[in-house]
């Protein structure tokens, strides 16, 4: 358990935000730590639950997926983008 810093953003959103994940949170937890700054203030919350979708680099990742095992995947590295949508 560590704290790993990324560079997160919710499509739709202009603002960027510094954001502390754990190297055990899943994709869907890193997901939300992110989405809690642009949903509801700049996003609008769709009808519904619609889920997020991860991205690193462009390519998404699978959601029940660990950071650690993203990290050994993609060689993310701190302060790098990541991106949140939501599912569709």
């Amino acid at each position: 358990m560590a704290l790993f810093p990324v560079y997160g953003v919710f499509a739709g959103d202009f603002v960027p935000h510094l954001v502390a994940v754990d190297t055990e949170d899943t994709m869907d937890q890193v997901a939300a730590k992110i989405a809690v700054h642009s949903v509801g203030r700049r996003v609008p919350r769709p009808p519904g639950n619609a889920g997020y979708r991860v991205q690193i680099g462009g390519k998404t990742v699978a959601n029940e997926q660990s950071l650690l095992q993203v990290l050994a995947e993609t060689g993310l590295k701190p302060l790098e983008w990541v991106t949140v949508s939501w599912n569709k």
